[in-house]
C-alpha cells in the first residue's frame, strides 16, 4: 500500500476535522475510533478534544480531531475553530451554531440531510469546497446501526482511510454489531451525493465565532452555583434536536409493560396516564428509537414502530 497522505494540511501540518452533533449522537465515539485507527494503522499522530452535551436536553456538542504525520510537534489539544472538514450530524444545527464561521477555503462538508448539496450550500453559506449529503438517519434505521456509523463512514472516506482498515476497526470495536455497522458503512459511502463549489463570490469566508458564555463571575450565585431557575431547560421544547422521524404508537396493541418508559432518555417524551401508556410528546422526543427496540412483539404486533423515513414524502 502506498504511504498515506493527509488530504489537507495547515501551516502547522494538521488536518483539522470538526464533528457537530448533539449529546447522544455518538460523535465522540466515532472520532475516537478514527483517531485510534489513524495512530494504529496509518502511522499518524494528532490531538483530540470533545465538548460533551446532555442527551436528555438535546444539547449541542462538538468533537475536534487533528491529524498530522508522525514526528510533527503536537503541543495542544483544544477545539478546532478553523476546520478543513466539517461533519454535521443534524442539519438544523447549521444556522443556530453558525457552522460556516471558521471554515477554511475549499473545505469539505458532510451533512446528514435529505437536501441537495446546492441547498445545503445556501443554508451553510459555504465560500468554497465540496459538500457530501447523505440520509444518515434513514441508513441507521434500515441497517440497524446508529447515526454515528454512516457519518463516521463518510468522514473516513473523505480522509481517504483505507476501507479494509476501517472495517477491521469496526469489527474489532463492535464484534456483536459488526454486520449492521458494516452495512451502514457501505450504504453511506455508496449513497452519498456530492458537489464541488468554486469561490464564485456568492459567500465570503467567515472568521471563527468568538463565543462568550452568558454565565460568569458577575451573575453567578455565591459559591459559583448556577441559578437553576434562570438557566434551567424545564418546559423548553427539545423538538429541534430531533432529525429522525418520531416513532408511531398504537394504543390498541400496547400492553403497558413500561419497558419504553425505562429506556427513554428524554423525561416527558413518554406520556403515562392512569397506569397506561398514553402516547408520545413530540416536544421532548428526539427519536432515538430505544423505545421501539425494547417494545415487545405480541400477537397483535408492536405498539411502538419506526416512523416514516426522513426523506419519504
Amino acid at each position: 500500500m502506498a504511504e498515506y497522505q493527509l488530504p489537507y494540511q495547515d501551516k502547522r501540518g494538521f488536518t483539522n476535522c470538526l464533528l457537530s452533533a448533539i449529546g447522544g449522537d455518538g460523535a465522540n465515539m466515532a472520532a475516537k475510533l478514527l483517531f485510534k485507527l489513524a495512530a494504529k494503522y496509518l502511522n499518524l499522530d494528532g490531538a483530540y478534544d470533545a465538548k460533551y452535551g446532555s442527551e436528555k436536553k438535546g444539547t449541542p456538542t462538538d468533537v475536534s480531531l487533528k491529524l498530522c504525520n508522525y514526528g510533527n510537534p503536537v503541543r495542544e489539544s483544544g477545539p478546532n475553530n478553523r476546520p478543513h472538514i466539517l461533519c454535521i450530524f443534524r442539519e438544523n444545527l447549521i444556522r443556530p451554531l453558525g457552522l460556516n464561521h471558521g471554515l477554511e477555503e475549499n473545505a469539505t462538508v458532510i451533512v446528514n440531510t435529505c437536501k441537495t448539496p446546492a441547498e445545503i450550500r445556501d443554508i451553510l453559506q459555504l465560500h468554497s469546497g465540496t459538500i457530501y449529503c447523505l440520509d444518515a438517519a434513514a441508513i441507521s434505521i434500515t441497517s440497524g446501526s446508529r447515526l454515528n456509523m454512516p457519518m463516521m463512514a463518510m468522514l473516513s472516506h473523505v480522509l481517504k482511510f483505507p476501507e479494509d482498515h476501517v472495517i477491521h476497526a469496526i469489527e474489532d470495536t463492535w464484534p456483536r454489531a459488526k454486520e449492521p455497522n458494516i452495512l451502514a458503512y457501505k450504504q453511506a459511502v455508496s449513497s452519498a451525493v456530492s458537489e464541488t463549489f468554486a469561490a464564485d463570490g456568492k459567500y465570503q469566508l467567515e472568521d471563527p465565532l468568538d463565543i462568550k458564555s452568558p454565565l460568569g463571575y458577575t451573575n453567578m450565585l455565591d459559591g459559583g452555583a448556577i441559578d437553576a431557575l434562570t438557566h434551567s431547560t424545564i418546559k423548553k421544547s427539545n423538538a429541534g434536536a430531533r432529525s429522525n422521524p418520531a416513532p408511531k404508537f398504537d394504543r390498541e396493541i400496547c400492553i403497558d409493560c413500561t419497558k419504553c418508559l425505562a429506556v427513554c432518555a428524554d423525561p416527558g417524551a413518554i406520556v403515562w396516564k392512569d397506569a397506561k401508556m398514553a402516547g408520545i410528546d413530540l416536544n421532548y422526543c428526539k427519536a432515538c428509537l430505544r423505545c421501539v427496540a425494547v417494545c415487545p412483539t405480541t400477537k397483535k404486533g408492536k405498539a411502538l414502530t419506526e416512523g416514516d423515513l426522513a426523506c419519504e414524502e
